[in-house]
């Protein structure tokens, strides 16, 4: 079974958000194959188990990842913040002694909900 780079990246961002969350197994064979990039085959003789006990685990652990973003939502999340922030830092480029109000106070609305607790008012 091989992964594309893509869904190693997938499976690697969403074991670093909630890797702690999956039975110890799991953590194993996942560690082993996401950060040592193992076959099945040396991940089960690391471990001391059969290939298929490995591959149940991977499956297992790659379902319970998923479904873990779908209730939690933090990738999804962070993805959200970035593109946002990003957004700022090219109007904060485009800022000038004419715009930077109207940058400023765009650039407040967008972060201060992404703060808990945050208004919109920061006294500038």
């Amino acid at each position: 079974m091989s992964y594309s780079p893509e869904k190693v990246h997938e499976f690697s961002v969403l074991f670093d958000l909630y890797g702690e969350m999956l039975a110890p197994r799991q953590q194993e064979v996942l560690t082993l194959k996401l950060h040592e990039d193992l076959s099945l085959m040396e991940i089960s003789e690391r471990l001391g188990i059969s290939r298929q006990a490995c591959d149940d685990a991977l499956k297992r652990g790659q379902r319970a990842l998923r479904q873990l973003e779908e209730r939690i939502g933090l990738r999804e999340r962070i993805c959200s913040e970035e593109a946002l922030v990003s957004d700022i830092v090219a109007k904060l480029r485009s800022m000038n002694s004419e715009n930077w109000r109207e940058v400023r106070d765009m650039c407040l609305r967008v972060l201060c909900p992404i703060l808990s607790g945050g208004d919109g008012e920061d006294g500038v």
